[in-house]
């Protein structure tokens, strides 16, 4: 007899415990998904970590190889600087005598009696 009044109150209890352990489940669920995100994140940013490093760990090599090309480019401004000087003096001169050359093709006119002056193609 007391088994037909405990069952109700038991079968009363099952459903109560049910409807009151499925939030705590949903809740469980959530704090895994969240578990997971972290996780995941963690992941990203331990990868992250190792770019930089290995960024961090390029950049002396880096500097070293900029500072011998730029020591190479002094070395070659210098060997360059007495052939750039005298490849000036060549444009200089030729400059000079294109000018010897109209002066004295002019006097050439001049003493002949041409009264035109000499032709700028010629």
């Amino acid at each position: 007899m007391l088994d037909l009044v405990l069952r109700p109150l038991r079968s009363a209890l099952g459903v109560l415990e049910r409807d009151a352990s499925r939030p705590l489940e949903q809740t469980e669920h959530e704090m895994l998904d969240a578990v997971e995100a972290i996780q995941r994140a963690t992941d990203s940013v331990e990868h992250h970590v190792q770019v930089i490093e290995s960024l961090a760990s390029s950049v002396d090599p880096l500097t070293e190889s900029v500072n011998r090309l730029t020591a190479t480019m002094s070395d070659l401004v210098l060997l360059m600087a007495p052939m750039a000087a005298a490849e000036h003096e060549v444009q200089r001169a030729e400059h000079e005598m294109q000018r010897a050359e109209r002066l004295l093709r002019f006097r050439r006119h001049g003493e002949r009696g041409d009264t035109e002056a000499p032709d700028a193609t010629s």
